[in-house]
């Protein structure tokens, strides 16, 4: 069994309801699940644990500022103690998703691979192996038009049940290849 973290920042509720069916999903096949959202001051050991997701929506093609600032800092404290090495050798057993809402209302997913990326560099440097790059359509909260007349279509009520049903079955793939990965290993 793994030791697992969701880790995310939610504006608008959209990132938040990617994080909380994630969390579901693992409770069921894993040893420990942490669900953490960002508020002022949080402090986490990512590498007490075995897979992690981290999420956030997308602002300016970004991470939101704080999940930045934090990401930042612990790249720094490890870098700090010696853990963050040239090459980024991986680490066995430490995997990673990266996830993300947008609205893509001007460039469609491509609004959303930047953030995806940025927090794949992280986990990379921490010498996690980082499985995929999730990018989740959701609503936009702060004009109407741009739910309905951007690139993506009429966007109202994302992430619903079909967006948050494929999120609960990619996770159950990513938990069922783990543990075949990990079979293979003890046999």
């Amino acid at each position: 069994m793994m030791k697992s973290l969701i880790l995310y920042d939610s504006i608008g509720g959209n990132t938040e309801k990617v994080a909380q069916r994630i969390y579901e999903t693992l409770k069921d096949s894993t040893n420990e699940v942490d669900l953490i959202k960002f508020k002022s001051e949080i402090d986490v050991d990512f590498l007490e644990y075995d897979l992690i997701f981290m999420g956030s929506p997308v602002i300016n093609w970004l991470p939101t500022k704080r999940m930045m600032d934090f990401v930042k800092k612990k790249l720094q404290f490890y870098n700090k103690q010696g853990k963050i090495i040239p090459s980024a050798p991986l680490i066995s057993g430490k995997y990673g998703i990266c996830f993300c809402t947008y609205s893509g209302t001007h460039i469609g997913e491509n609004e959303a691979i930047p953030m995806t990326m940025w927090l794949r560099s992280f986990l990379m440097h921490l010498g996690y192996s980082v499985l995929d790059q999730w990018h989740m359509v959701g609503e936009f909260h702060n004009e109407a038009d741009m739910n309905t007349q951007g690139r993506m279509g009429n966007i109202l009520g994302r992430p619903n049940d079909k967006d948050l049903l494929d999120v609960e079955n990619r996770v159950k793939g990513v938990v069922g290849a783990l543990a075949g990965l990990m079979a293979g290993k003890n046999s």
